[in-house]
């Protein structure tokens, strides 16, 4: 583990149309994952998974607004986040923050059913980006 208590999930890759980037994942050797549409978000997203390589989440927009959409006027695909896992989540966002990183919480912790309802959050780091966080406490998989 490291100083804030966060373990390497997933990258979080937006795409506008997912076929090309499950074509290209699927070429690398990654293996599909749970799909489903996440009502909170109001995106589509699919797991990707591999033996060797990092996770990928693929998501792409719903038919109502999203907070993908704006990223995804500039460019057709991006990977925009890094998910973690965290046993306690006030205390990683607690430690980041001593560590004299500024966090701006964008979601606060809601359902995710991509994770069988594991709690998720969004933080945009400064100097770093956005990363999203899975509450391990109270995991049920994914």
């Amino acid at each position: 583990m490291n100083q804030f208590g966060l373990a390497f999930h997933h990258f979080g890759l937006a795409v506008r149309n997912p076929a090309a980037s499950f074509l290209y994942l699927q070429a690398l050797g990654y293996r599909e994952g749970r799909t489903c549409f996440d009502t909170h978000q109001r995106v589509n997203l699919s797991m990707r998974h591999h033996a060797e390589m990092p996770d990928v989440e693929v998501i792409w927009p719903g038919d109502l607004p999203s907070p993908i959409d704006k990223m995804l006027k500039s460019a057709d695909s991006k990977i925009y986040h890094l998910c973690y896992t965290s046993r306690d989540v006030d205390a990683s966002i607690a430690a980041i923050e001593a560590a004299g990183l500024e966090v701006i919480t964008i979601s606060e912790p809601a359902p995710a059913p991509l994770f069988d309802g594991s709690e998720v959050s969004f933080h945009a780091i400064s100097s770093f980006g956005i990363i999203e966080i899975i509450n391990a406490r109270h995991s049920h998989g994914g």
